[in-house]
């Protein structure tokens, strides 16, 4: 087998794993979405997160057992699990009320986000082009969002917080990236997720902060009840998706160079649309078509130039993480280079 052939296999594979990915990372949307109104957030993050601890054991145990948990930087790994737990905690509470694809799309402005925090943390300079795109992400943003239109929801800002909260993870997550591997990096916050989560449920679990008449808020401070059988399967499959979904990004990105993997990240949106009509019946208007495609156009254009349109002063390890998911830990995986 040549060189290249090699080079055209692992990138075929990859855009398998990321693709595998992707699309069961969409059911997690569909089932968060499904069961919003009968149990709170922090609840099913709790269940999941719980049963996401088995298979992640597992997969460290195939990747050099107890060793690959080690860690050198214990608190970097406490404040990323706290951005990371409100990046996906603002997301599904925004997902609760709004619909399912333009809830995606708007938090794919994670890579615009980041493009802004390189240059001020990670010293990156961003080139004319890389600004432009900038901007046309966010007036993607303002179409979207229509304000004065009187159609205007404020769990879109949850999103939007999200996607920035995600994008302070990718910065944190760079820095992380020379010593940390794929699996310490999503194992710790996992546990990190089951004691917050509990913490909180402990707060507010009992109902007794509810009451609003928003469904995000709803979601947050409702009481914590026992699942019935079939949320309780959906809520153990979640676990899975949160486990093994990384897992398939992770070797995505292992196998194929972020520049040609990254883009694919985006099928989410048509994804998130599709699943929105399937089971909700959600039609995007002709007003949210066209910030839609801004949105993805700038995102992506950002992607394919690579290190979020940005000459780095840095190492060149230092490459650009991911399309938004915040749970990926492949940003943070060293040997993913050029494999």
């Amino acid at each position: 087998m040549t060189v290249a052939n090699a080079q055209t296999g692992g990138s075929l594979k990859g855009i398998y794993f990321q693709l595998a990915g992707i699309t069961i990372f969409a059911f997690q949307n569909v089932i968060i979405k499904w069961i919003s109104g009968d149990y709170p957030v922090h609840e099913i993050v709790f269940v999941r997160s719980l049963v996401a601890v088995g298979p992640l054991l597992l997969l460290a145990r195939f990747q050099g057992g107890l060793d690959a948990l080690r860690t050198r930087k214990p608190w970097s790994h406490l404040v990323r699990s706290v951005m990371m737990l409100a990046t996906f905690t603002s997301f599904f509470l925004a997902l609760a009320v709004l619909p399912l694809g333009e809830t995606v799309t708007l938090f794919y402005t994670g890579p615009i986000f980041i493009t802004i925090l390189s240059v001020r943390f990670l010293s990156e300079r961003v080139a004319l082009d890389g600004w432009l795109a900038v901007a046309l992400g966010f007036a993607g943003v303002a179409v979207m969002l229509r304000p004065g239109a009187g159609v205007f929801d404020p769990a879109a800002f949850l999103v939007l917080f999200a996607a920035l909260c995600y994008a302070a993870v990718a910065v944190i997550t760079r820095r992380m990236g020379g010593t940390e591997n794929g699996v310490s990096m999503a194992f710790y916050p996992t546990v990190m997720y089951l004691v917050f989560t509990f913490l909180i449920g402990l707060a507010v679990g009992d109902g007794s902060f509810d009451g609003g008449n928003h469904g995000s808020l709803q979601f947050m401070f409702r009481a914590w009840k026992f699942p019935t059988g079939f949320d309780f399967l959906l809520m153990v499959v979640l676990g899975f998706i949160g486990a093994y979904g990384f897992y398939f990004l992770s070797q995505a990105y292992r196998l194929t160079r972020p520049s040609i993997i990254a883009p694919f990240e985006y099928i989410a949106v048509p994804l998130g649309a599709l699943m929105g009509y399937l089971f909700w019946e959600d039609i995007p208007g002709a007003g949210v078509l066209p910030g839609m495609m801004l949105i993805v156009g700038s995102g992506v254009y950002v992607l394919v130039r690579g290190r979020t349109p940005c000459t780095a002063k840095s190492p060149p390890r230092s490459e650009s993480a991911a399309g938004p998911d915040p749970e990926n830990p492949v940003q943070s995986d060293p040997d993913r280079r050029r494999r």
